[in-house]
């Protein structure tokens, strides 16, 4: 699967891609490596702060860090929109975030009564307590398009984000 929707992106669908407004974070990176201003800190905070699941550190860590990426993944599609002259989002593509979101909802309500059980080596719940907020926070940053994806439902009418004018949603 992965390699079909690899060559979909590099091939047939390559004129799609929006390059002028794929510019997240991309300070001293090169072009489209912005997504490293999240990955690298998630990985850090991955390898210091993760729950003892079954006393391999590799494979605790890589849990832990799909886990926290998880959460932050969406930021640079949401900074996306926001860049967008028009504002208007392809019902498609809003439908798509919109089924992420919900499935972003299950996996905090499960967290919420999981948390418990991740605990590092030493017993501390510090790791479900990030696991905890870090899907919190995941559902924090999406209430701005959740609300607006609500009310071009509610409507029938696209999905049209406001212009912040300096300030975005992420």
């Amino acid at each position: 699967f992965t390699s079909s929707a690899l060559y979909g992106c590099m091939f047939p669908f390559k004129r799609t891609y929006q390059a002028d407004l794929d510019t997240f974070g991309e300070m001293s990176v090169p072009r489209g490596a912005g997504a490293v201003y999240l990955a690298v800190p998630v990985a850090i905070i991955a390898i210091f702060i993760h729950p003892n699941l079954n006393s391999d550190f590799l494979s605790d860590v890589a849990w832990t860090y799909a886990m926290y990426l998880e959460s932050v993944a969406l930021i640079p599609q949401l900074y996306m929109f926001q860049k967008q002259t028009t504002g208007v989002v392809e019902l498609l593509t809003a439908h798509f975030v919109a089924a992420l979101g919900f499935g972003r909802v299950m996996e905090f309500c499960f967290w919420v009564y999981s948390y418990h059980e991740l605990a590092n080596s030493a017993g501390s719940r510090l790791p479900g307590y990030l696991a905890l907020f870090s899907q919190f926070m995941q559902l924090v940053l999406m209430l701005d398009f959740f609300w607006y994806y609500f009310v071009a439902v509610k409507n029938a009418t696209p999905l049209v984000l406001p212009s912040h004018s300096g300030i975005s949603m992420v």
